[in-house]
């Protein structure tokens, strides 16, 4: 169980990024190493994040590690929102590895913006570039979509999800229609499809690691994203414990 606290409060975040719309968590590095032994290396990092207390949960992903408090994890304020844990939470919060065997990639999201101010200015771009940061979406949620133009976030309902209430982002084609509340309910359909060029979430590759059969072949070209061959799990999780911990410096160098 672990105490969750606002992306706000996380050392190193700014007032610009920590408002970004993201479904991804930070989490102690201990439990991390622990997280990563469910995981297969080319599987994507979904894991269910429930507030004890409420009962409430939601689907996120790992984002990078920290090693600041092992009781404490970092989510985004919208999805604390979502599980009821605004303000001063004290609830137990749970985390486990999600059953991802059912879901499928999103194909048509109805968005419904609660300020006016999306139909008077063009902020499709807004809503495209908020999108391709979640790796999931669930139906009959509100979500604050960044506007950079105006300086602060601007609320949407999520009316629905197709083809099922909670779906997936991934690589592909979705597509998006706005209903208007403020002129009659008009259903505004986007021309073309948002596309979201790249795989969300998947596993970050870690260093090749030698066979343990001597005989086995390696690939001619290895890709960045193969599965790690013949190892333990000692040291699968200390290849990926390092694949992460790089992840977050540079990250962290990048802010």
């Amino acid at each position: 169980m672990f105490i969750a606290r606002s992306l706000a409060f996380y050392p190193g975040f700014t007032d610009s990024n920590s408002h970004e719309l993201s479904d991804e968590i930070i989490i102690p590095s201990y439990h991390l190493n622990k997280m990563m032994e469910r995981f297969e290396n080319d599987e994507r990092l979904y894991i269910t994040m429930t507030n004890t207390t409420t009962k409430q949960s939601y689907l996120v992903t790992i984002g990078s590690p920290h090693t600041y408090d092992k009781n404490t994890i970092f989510a985004p304020q919208w999805i604390l929102d979502l599980i009821g844990c605004s303000g001063a939470c004290d609830s137990p919060i749970k985390i486990v590895k999600a059953k991802m065997d059912r879901l499928q990639a999103a194909t048509k999201i109805v968005i419904k913006p609660l300020d006016p101010v999306a139909f008077e200015m063009n902020t499709l771009e807004c809503f495209e570039k908020a999108f391709m940061n979640l790796h999931s979406i669930t139906q009959d949620i509100t979500v604050p979509i960044p506007i950079p133009d105006l300086g602060y976030s601007m609320f949407a309902h999520i009316e629905k999800v197709e083809p099922d209430k909670t779906s997936l982002i991934i690589h592909g084609e979705v597509n998006v229609e706005f209903i208007n509340e403020f002129k009659d309910d008009a259903v505004m359909e986007v021309p073309n499809p948002i596309i979201f060029p790249v795989m969300a979430a998947a596993m970050p590759s870690a260093e090749p690691l030698p066979s343990a059969k001597p005989s086995a072949k390696p690939s001619a070209e290895p890709s960045a994203l193969s599965p790690i061959q013949e190892v333990t799990a000692n040291e699968r999780r200390a290849a990926i414990r390092e694949s992460w911990l790089k992840r977050f410096d540079n990250n962290v160098e990048q802010q």
